[in-house]
């Protein structure tokens, strides 16, 4: 079997696993196996023979294929997390959420970028900045988010996030705009910025409130959600 199959069924699978797993403990030590793979994948999914095989898959199958939709669905995951945290009665936890949402965005959006500029690896329709893919590091940050924080309760929305971040990444292969290695490598990247996020905002919160009266609350209306930051100088 070529490698790109390969790559592509240990993907679905490891996703399948490691979603398995989060509903079952959501405060498990061994999330660094899921990124860590799929970083990996990534690497080895980066040799000229898969990116030819893939191209050739291209030409045959999703030549005249085009949608819009994965521009979108990248978010989906973070929306529905968005809308359950509207509905929460308890206004500590909706801050926390935004909380480790603003670090995780920040810590991916940087390192993604980052690499773009810095690798310039070329996208397989001939564009610029290909490596690794944003979508797919905002789609699997979303998710993982998600089955994180309700996997355990709402087992069926931890696997709908997974699924909508992996559609993510297939169409973006589908549309031509990304490598099979730039979508496994943005997966990682998303995921760990969940992670990274979820460990570094409580040491945050407390360290900065405990010094500086630093608090940050979510502001909720009918047509707007947006985070109010406030900061006590002495």
């Amino acid at each position: 079997m070529n490698n790109f199959l390969k790559s592509c069924m240990i993907f679905c699978l490891l996703i399948f696993q490691q979603t398995n797993l989060f509903c079952q403990e959501s405060n498990t030590k061994n999330w660094w196996i899921l990124p860590s793979s799929l970083v990996g994948l990534g690497i080895l999914a980066s040799s000229q023979d898969v990116k030819n095989f893939q191209v050739d898959v291209y030409h045959h199958s999703f030549s005249s294929f085009h949608t819009s939709v994965d521009d979108f669905l990248q978010y989906t995951p973070t929306l529905i997390n968005v809308g359950l945290s509207l509905a929460h009665p308890d206004a500590i936890k909706r801050k926390e959420k935004v909380g480790r949402f603003v670090i995780g965005t920040l810590s991916y959006a940087l390192l993604t970028q980052g690499l773009k500029r810095t690798l310039e690896v070329a996208r397989p329709n001939g564009g610029e900045h290909s490596f690794p893919s944003g979508h797919a590091a905002t789609a699997f940050f979303g998710a993982h988010l998600l089955a994180k924080d309700i996997g355990k309760e709402k087992p069926v929305l931890a696997y709908l996030g997974y699924g909508l971040a992996s559609s993510t990444a297939l169409l973006r292969m589908a549309n031509n705009q990304h490598w099979l290695s730039d979508v496994l490598v943005g997966a990682g990247i998303g995921i760990s910025a969940a992670e990274f996020s979820r460990y570094i905002y409580p040491k945050l919160e407390g360290k900065w409130k405990q010094k500086h009266g630093f608090q940050m609350n979510p502001l909720m209306g009918n047509n707007f959600y947006a985070i109010q930051l406030s900061l006590e100088l002495p």
